[in-house]
């Protein structure tokens, strides 16, 4: 008989381990649960108007979403693989069973229940990891269908009491349809099947075995989710096409009709367009003028302090190729049009606007010499384009480290205005925190002003003695919560740039702004004549575009991380990063609820860069006065 060496079961067990904690910073960086879903929580709730005993019945792997239990849980991850450590009792457990199921299969039967078609494991949780990492297709269970009380206005409950009456003729409970309608229409599709087989009882069953899993299998090689159709849906339409009668068992035979079905879907749902189109070298071997405009001073504000910090790096390294002039401390509208009536006399190119205080009275005209302007800000015309960066990023990153080091899940964050930029900025936060404790609360105080250093002082000091949030963070110009953080012994998050020297024992990281990098990017593309933002001007597009820099492009990041937060979140924030940079993930992934419980992006959703420069709400953990 084999059996595996020792070493080789730990192995597996290591590289099990690690696509746990993977799976693990995935989920949470999505907002969604980290460990295994427990059905004694999602029932606790739910009124239950029956118990079915189903007896022993092969569950397909795949259908097996949980424990029962919620101390089980904390095991797994959500993909059923083992959290525990190597070196733990949990670990060699697992490792035998591994060993076990190598040499002579498991085949103990698990105890579980089913509830909305998915299963939910009471005892043998480690063998059904055991079989999830293995690939298994199925294992027997005793298992019992608890079925919740029927209503009307339950989309979900009224999808299940239809694959109940499914399931009651035909034993099937692999497929599942997320649409009404859908399981009734199957059912007339194959109602009238005829077994090949007369050693198969069921001739559901040898339908799904000999047709059903292997269209599966080649729906899934062939579309690779490039048709927006779940495998079931397609299923349905592959039957309608080709009929019963005419489905091989061949796979080379099925996999020419799934080809030439996947055809049709796409020219039906059509294909994504792709809007790539050259721009003329206009600015090939010209020294490029570029001015940045502050609205502060450049000592007093950790914003215009960023920006020039920027202006010196892009001209730095760029050299001959462009030539750099600022103005700072621009206080007033009638300052402000004076010196674009200079920088037009003067035949400047570019000019980045650091601040849109005053774009909001601005009377747009337009510039000879100057080609187009750029604000950060949230409204476009024809000759202005916003740029800004991804800052909700490392908001996020900075949030689940505030979620895991508050004690008693008060967080306040100490607010400018209520505009999208900052409340993509507050929500991005929240999340971030939720993800890693869900029962953090995020506490907004306003100031109304982008640099008061009473007001932040006022806002900072309200959210100690008065909520008693014990970690801030803030929106504003200054460092100024980041003192009375430091003052009040509170956690800190700073904004711009790194200001651990204004807590040095509070401190905990920063979001901040590489302008540098970010300027560089741009003013390179000018240089190329290639800069998204001359499509208007050039190319006879109608769309203004926005150009977003992330924590790939290095424009946004996470200031180093203080020795107070420990190595585990550390590792936690610096995965999710990975995953981000990796576009594995987006931050604001769905399903996201508002305060008043709208869900406004959908489970599995990426929010829209359209949707985030309008945003106007807040998600569910945020309280605000």
């Amino acid at each position: 008989m084999y059996r595996t060496s020792r070493s080789l079961s730990r192995s597996e067990y290591e590289k099990a381990n690690r696509l746990a904690k993977k799976d693990f910073l995935a989920n949470i960086s999505k907002g969604k649960e980290g460990y295994l879903p427990c059905l004694e929580d999602i029932i606790h709730n739910v009124e239950i108007i029956k118990e079915e005993k189903l007896g022993l019945i092969d569950i397909p792997i795949e259908r097996i979403k949980g424990t029962y239990y919620h101390s089980r849980s904390l095991s797994f991850s959500a993909n059923f693989y083992p959290l525990m450590k190597i070196d733990s009792e949990f670990a060699s457990k697992w490792i035998n069973l591994y060993e076990a199921h190598i040499s002579e299969g498991i085949r103990d039967p698990v105890t579980a229940y089913e509830y909305m078609n998915w299963f939910y494991i009471v005892e043998g949780n480690k063998r059904v990891s055991v079989l999830k990492y293995s690939d298994a297709f199925s294992i027997s269970g005793e298992v019992t269908r608890l079925i919740p009380k029927w209503d009307e206005n339950n989309p979900e409950i009224r999808i299940y009491y239809e694959f109940l009456d499914f399931y009651k003729k035909t034993k099937i409970n692999i497929i599942w349809f997320n649409k009404e309608g859908k399981f009734k229409e199957l059912y007339d599709l194959i109602k009238d099947y005829e077994k090949k087989s007369e050693f198969i009882e069921n001739k559901y069953d040898e339908l799904v075995n000999s047709v059903y899993l292997l269209f599966r299998k080649l729906y899934r090689e062939i579309a690779k989710d490039t048709i927006s159709l779940t495998e079931e849906e397609a299923f349905l339409e592959y039957l309608k096409k080709f009929g019963l009668e005419n489905i091989p068992v061949i796979e080379r035979e099925m996999r020419e009709q799934v080809n030439e079905l996947l055809e049709e879907l796409e020219e039906r749902l059509g294909k994504p367009s792709e809007p790539l189109f050259k721009l003329p070298q206009i600015f090939a071997g010209k020294t490029l003028k570029v001015a940045f405009l502050y609205n502060t001073s450049i000592e007093e504000s950790a914003w215009t302090y960023s920006h020039e910090l920027g202006r010196r790096y892009v001209q730095k390294r760029l050299g001959s190729e462009i030539i750099t002039k600022y103005f700072e401390n621009i206080s007033d509208l009638k300052t402000y049009e004076r010196i674009l009536d200079k920088l037009e006399e003067e035949k400047f190119d570019l000019i980045f606007s650091t601040s849109f205080d005053f774009l909001q009275n601005q009377k747009t005209k337009e510039f000879q010499n100057v080609r187009f302007m750029y604000f950060s800000g949230y409204r476009t015309t024809k000759n202005i384009n916003t740029y800004f960066g991804r800052m909700y990023e490392p908001r996020f990153l900075s949030g689940m480290i505030a979620g895991a080091m508050t004690s008693n899940n008060k967080i306040g964050y100490v607010a400018s205005y209520g505009i999208p930029e900052v409340i993509m900025g507050i929500n991005a936060f929240a999340l971030g925190a939720k993800a890693v404790n869900p029962k953090s609360e995020v506490f907004v105080g306003w100031t109304n002003t982008w640099r008061n250093i009473e007001y932040e002082r006022d806002t900072a000091e309200y959210l100690i003695n008065e909520i008693g949030v014990d970690v801030l963070t803030h929106h504003q110009d200054s460092p100024e919560v980041c003192k009375v953080g430091e003052e009040y012994g509170v956690y800190t998050i700073g904004y711009h740039i790194n200001m651990k020297d204004y807590a040095p024992t509070t401190h905990l990281t920063s979001v901040v702004w590489n302008w540098g990098v970010y300027y560089e990017n741009i003013i390179k593309d000018v240089l190329r004549g290639s800069n998204f933002s001359l499509f208007r001007l050039f190319s006879g597009s109608e769309k203004i575009e926005n150009f977003w820099g992330g924590l790939k492009s290095g424009v946004v990041c996470l200031s180093p991380i203080s020795e107070i937060v420990p190595s585990t979140t550390k590792n936690l924030v610096d995965t999710v990063k990975a995953d981000i940079m990796g576009n594995r993930f987006h931050p604001f992934r769905g399903g996201i609820f508002d305060k008043e419980g709208n869900m406004k992006v959908s489970e599995c959703e990426d929010i829209e860069d359209e949707e985030l420069m309008k945003m106007d709400w807040f998600v569910d953990n945020v309280y605000y006065s």
